[in-house]
């Protein structure tokens, strides 16, 4: 990372988001940062360029060169970008002044909750030997097994693929605020979404190609070419697994904390993940890593549904009936997130 020609450093501010989810806003860290992360990593590949996410470093020492207010804000991610620099280094200065930025208050007062900033500090890292500690070596999550009746993806051929450019995909990118429960979506859109979404994530704590610490589970309404009901995605072997079968929109719009929109959509992909596992393997740090990863997937999942001129939406949710809504084949594992996918509701213009 020394030898990269440019470090891009992301951060987060509690209060951007805590003044509506309180406590919760800690994960939206993880989904906001990887939603910046899908559009960094895309627009460098189209580049040429090499990127990588570091989520190994000595969190004090990056939150003191930027001088910031940890209480207020704090240092998430390093992301080196460019080919390495085959010069030698120079001598590292003793001492770095703080930047001393300024920054403007996002409002007059603000409130603190300490579980977020309880949590961010023991997920960090203090020290060089804890760092190298804590990447060590490959750690892998084993999936699970298929035992269900199983759909291979489709994805169209190459000359059926999206032909915009990245730059016109995240210039039409937002959030829908509305979806057509009557349109449906085909089985090879679906395919290109999870395909893209899922090829694996150049970071420093998954070693190796195609490693994921985030499952994905889906609620399917309307998809041309696949039965209504709920899935399993192996991304190892590109297939849908059917965990069971029926019209579950009402059980959807519960698990959306009663809202329209994943009981509207075509299809709902749900995160989950075994955090006691990952913990076990990764420490509180591993936490931030499942988080990051999930809003990278869903940063991803956005991209490729606006490449097809599809609706998509990030929501949240009711975390404990999530799980036991796709158990038992998800016992043990935790909510961390969801998007829901479909068609825009094209509104009729309003007379005179």
């Amino acid at each position: 990372m020394a030898r990269a020609p440019l470090t891009i450093v992301c951060t987060g501010t509690y209060w951007r988001n805590a003044w509506k989810y309180e406590a919760r806003t800690y994960r939206h860290f993880g989904w906001d940062n990887g939603t910046l992360l899908a559009n960094l990593l895309a627009v460098s590949a189209a580049s040429g360029l090499q990127a990588k996410v570091v989520l190994g470093f000595v969190d004090a020492e990056v939150n003191r060169l930027l001088d910031l207010n940890t209480r207020q804000e704090v240092s998430l991610c390093l992301v080196p970008i460019g080919y390495p620099s085959e010069r030698s280094l120079p001598e590292p200065p003793k001492q770095v002044p703080a930047l001393g930025l300024k920054t403007v208050p996002l409002s007059q007062h603000e409130v603190e909750y300490p579980a977020m900033l309880d949590m961010h500090e023991a997920s960090s890292l203090e020290s060089a030997e804890e760092v190298k500690e804590w990447r060590g070596e490959a750690r892998i999550v084993p999936s699970s097994p298929p035992i269900g009746e199983q759909t291979l993806l489709s994805p169209a051929p190459e000359e059926g693929q999206p032909k915009d450019t990245i730059e016109q995909v995240i210039l039409r990118r937002g959030s829908t605020r509305t979806f057509d429960r009557a349109a449906s979506v085909t089985l090879a859109q679906l395919s290109i979404i999870l395909d893209q979404a899922t090829r694996g994530l150049p970071a420093d704590f998954l070693h190796s190609s195609g490693a994921q610490f985030n499952d994905l589970y889906l609620i399917v309404h309307s998809v041309q070419g696949l039965k209504p009901g709920a899935y399993f995605f192996s991304g190892e072997r590109k297939s849908l697994e059917l965990l069971k079968e029926g019209e579950f929109r009402s059980q959807a719009h519960h698990l959306g904390l009663e809202q329209d929109l994943p009981a509207d959509a075509c299809v709902d992909i749900f995160f989950l993940a075994d955090l006691g596992r990952i913990l076990e393997m990764y420490g509180n740090r591993g936490y931030r890593a499942v988080q990051l990863e999930a809003g990278v997937i869903g940063g991803r999942i956005y991209l490729a549904s606006h490449a097809q001129h599809l609706g998509v939406t990030g929501l949240t949710f009711f975390d404990d009936d999530v799980t036991d809504f796709f158990s038992p084949h998800a016992e043990s594992k935790s909510a961390i997130f969801l998007v829901a996918i479909g068609k825009p509701l094209k509104r009729q213009p309003q007379p005179g």
